[in-house]
């Protein structure tokens, strides 16, 4: 396979096929051992509740058609009731939310659709959840991604839609060589390696350079009675400048290796970085009653 779309595909289909996502990559940089871990733990749904409501505002925003019968509102008001859990086990299939949080989730897209940027986004022609599928020329490894919104034809861009706990965490920015730019999620999520990561793949599926990302961002925290929306573009140019370029493809790499040499195992050590200031000068101390 040299590159595919599909449009429609189930969500666990997608992976379930062949292929290394971006995610996988993430761990591989750390230990090939997570990737292997990443594929055999065992997942416990109960707690699961951050992924569940992010997905359900993905399809509220992105295929609101697929919404009422995707999303399942318990009568009960609490997750660790004996009620909501058991109706969670009885549609493994399906996202359980209660009152409140369908509530919630109605209120997010509702804040999403008066943000005139972010709606503009959301109504742009392109493919939602659309999978897409391409052949690192280098490596010969299939690499996957499911962009929230291809709008590569209308915009120019991939689209991808985050809840953040802080939204001015996305406004954080290096002045003057400080830190602040460290608070920033593509840096403290690592949202610049997605970012990365799936411009590569679209640019090798439609065969010019994808270069930009764009994240449409919901607060899941009130401020003045509601939920604060942003819009926040990067640029392929932008990425490789900060790194996100070159680790990528590092780590595409790095799993080629661990592949083709059936290498898995790995243990991880430890990087603390110790200062030394050569400028100090030695202090002398004087006690009283010395001449």
């Amino acid at each position: 396979m040299t590159s595919q779309k599909i449009l429609n595909m189930p969500d666990k289909d997608y992976r379930n096929a062949e292929g290394v996502a971006n995610s996988e990559l993430k761990l591989i940089e750390n230990s090939q051992s997570d990737y292997i871990w990443s594929k055999n733990a065992p997942v416990d749904a109960t707690k699961n509740e951050a992924a569940q409501l992010g997905t359900a505002l993905h399809c509220k925003l992105l295929e609101p058609e697929r919404y009422d019968d995707l999303v399942l509102v318990a009568s009960v008001k609490g997750r660790t009731t004996k009620a909501f859990q058991e109706m969670q086990a009885d549609n493994p299939n399906n996202i359980v939310l209660t009152p409140d949080e369908a509530e919630k989730i109605n209120i997010m897209a509702a804040s999403v659709a008066a943000h005139p940027s972010a709606k503009a986004i959301i109504n742009a022609q392109g493919d939602c959840e659309s999978s897409i599928f391409a052949t690192d020329p280098e490596t010969g490894v299939l690499l996957k991604c499911r962009p929230d919104k291809d709008c590569v034809k209308s915009l120019g861009a991939l689209v991808d839609v985050k809840t953040t706990a802080i939204i001015d965490d996305w406004r954080a920015k290096d002045s003057f060589g400080n830190s602040l730019r460290w608070k920033n999620p593509l840096f403290t999520y690592d949202y610049g390696h997605q970012a990365a990561f799936y411009l590569y793949v679209a640019s090798l599926h439609y065969g010019f350079d994808v270069n930009k990302f764009t994240f449409v961002v919901v607060s899941k925290s009130i401020s003045m009675g509601k939920y604060p929306v942003g819009v926040f573009s990067v640029t392929r140019q932008e990425l490789q400048a900060w790194g996100f370029w070159g680790r990528m493809l590092d780590n595409i790499e790095k799993y080629q290796m661990c592949h083709e040499t059936n290498t898995w195992i790995a243990e991880e050590g430890f990087s603390f970085e110790i200062i030394h200031d050569d400028n100090v000068d030695d202090v002398e101390v004087t006690f009283e009653g010395d001449n």
